[in-house]
């Protein structure tokens, strides 16, 4: 009797798991659309009693008590220390209450409840790795939700090339972004655990289902977004995993003596390689600052030689170069304000306090005429929001997952790798600082941890 009651006990908590993985998969869905702010708190809400039920019913099995020993609670101890330093700073460090009030009723909270849903969700998903592809599945269907009026607007134009920052349904272009560079990491890093756990030739569904995802989320980069950022980030992601397969693929040769596994390797690296420069190619051609992106550079870090950036936003005057070549526009505002908001965050090391607009409240006091309203880094506003003591609590969650990726050696293992760093990428050139961008980085803060707490798996398949 006590064997089938333990067996119940473990059917119902996979139920449980399975039903809060697709409510997870739907949150990501609709996460950053715009208008869906209550579906948003209905599903936040279902969620979170769901985690309390899932959390009870691992603990009282016993493997969650072993599995939140030091250091695996490490990342949550800092991911609650940052919460912890929001509330201290209201207290001790507001220079505008009311505000600060709003985001901790509203962002702090729901990033809150996104934390224990991810932790939750983890949980589950690190005893069954096939269930994150359900996420994936969420996060490819809020992209695909574009296509009925990018096409409409494509036809009427008669050309593929169709961007609308603020017509389709994300909230400028940042968050197409956002979602789609969280979607590329995601699959890249799942792809390459299912070929450590199966090998290359029972990974091939796995393949496929990348395969889509990259390509929808490349072609939306370029055609309906023009986001020259998400390409590049993506850039930054391919030349990663190529590096990381070549030395995986030697290091696989000199264990085992055998180059079994070497054609679909190397088949790999240049499908990446072709996939990556076919879009990087249409990105050039029809947005041609990646050519003049150091020399624009050069001319951004000299803030004080070149003022323009102070309210180019509005003008539309920017400066040349020295061979009398303007320089991009947003080339040179991104480096530009990148420079003085670092050097508004040594100033001001303990933060303004609010999410909303903290480098345009501390810019009005050192260039009371400059219009800029953000950084355009992620990083330095929330800095420049938290302060020193809250980005390096944030940074500390980033560092410390990876160190259990590696030293764990789980089935998830490069999921969590390549999300963590693409995380840290990502909030270092997105506009990524307010509303649902906090709350999606402390979901996926918690979700890249919590994915991390299974350990010791085969991982040399390659055939």
């Amino acid at each position: 009797m006590g064997n089938l009651n333990q067996i119940n006990t473990r059917w119902d908590i996979h139920k449980l798991g399975f039903f809060l993985v697709i409510l997870n998969a739907i949150l990501l869905s609709v996460w950053a659309i715009k208008h869906t702010v209550a579906l948003r708190n209905c599903l936040l809400g279902l969620g979170l009693i769901l985690s309390i039920a899932y959390v009870m019913m691992d603990w009282r099995q016993g493997s969650l008590r072993r599995q939140l020993s030091f250091p695996n609670n490490l990342p949550f101890i800092l991911i609650g220390l940052i919460f912890v330093w929001v509330l201290v700073h209201f207290f001790l460090f507001s220079e505008d209450p009311e505000l600060q009030l709003h985001e901790l009723r509203s962002t702090w909270l729901r990033a809150f409840l996104g934390s224990i849903i991810a932790f939750s969700s983890g949980l589950a998903i690190s005893k069954r790795p096939p269930l994150i592809n359900y996420l994936w599945v969420g996060l490819l269907t809020s992209i695909l939700a574009v296509i009925p009026r990018y096409l409409t607007k494509a036809i009427a134009l008669n050309t593929p090339f169709a961007p609308d920052y603020f017509g389709y349904i994300f909230y400028g272009k940042i968050y197409a972004v956002l979602i789609g560079t969280i979607l590329i990491s995601g699959l890249s890093g799942t792809l390459w655990d299912q070929i450590r756990r199966s090998g290359i030739s029972a990974s091939l569904r796995q393949g496929m289902f990348w395969l889509l995802g990259v390509s929808v989320s490349l072609y939306a980069y370029v055609y309906i977004f023009d986001a020259r950022n998400g390409i590049g980030l993506a850039a930054i992601l391919f030349c990663g995993l190529i590096l990381f397969s070549s030395i995986w693929w030697v290091q696989h040769i000199k264990r085992n003596k055998s180059i079994s596994g070497a054609k679909a390797i190397t088949a790999s690296v240049l499908g990446l390689l072709l996939l990556g420069g076919i879009f990087w190619n249409q990105q050039a051609k029809y947005n041609p600052g990646w050519s003049h992106l150091i020399e624009d550079a050069k001319i951004g870090v000299q803030i004080d030689r070149y003022p323009e950036w102070q309210s180019s936003n509005l003008t539309g005057v920017y400066p040349k170069t020295d061979l009398g070549q303007q320089v991009t526009g947003n080339n040179y505002e991104r480096v530009a304000w990148a420079v003085v908001g670092l050097k508004l965050l040594a100033q001001h090391p303990f933060g303004q306090g609010s999410l909303y607009g903290p480098f345009a409240r501390l810019l009005q006091v050192e260039y009371p005429k400059a219009t800029a309203i953000s950084t355009h880094s992620g990083w330095i506003d929330l800095g420049l929001a938290l302060g020193i003591p809250g980005l390096v609590l944030m940074w500390g969650v980033l560092i410390s997952t990876i160190w259990l990726c590696i030293r764990n050696h789980g089935p998830l293992m490069m999921t969590g790798l390549v999300m963590t760093i693409s995380l840290f990428f990502l909030y270092a050139v997105g506009e990524l600082s307010n509303s649902h961008s906090v709350e999606i980085l402390f979901y996926w803060l918690s979700m890249s941890a919590a994915l991390q707490f299974s350990r010791g798996v085969a991982v040399n398949k390659v055939t």
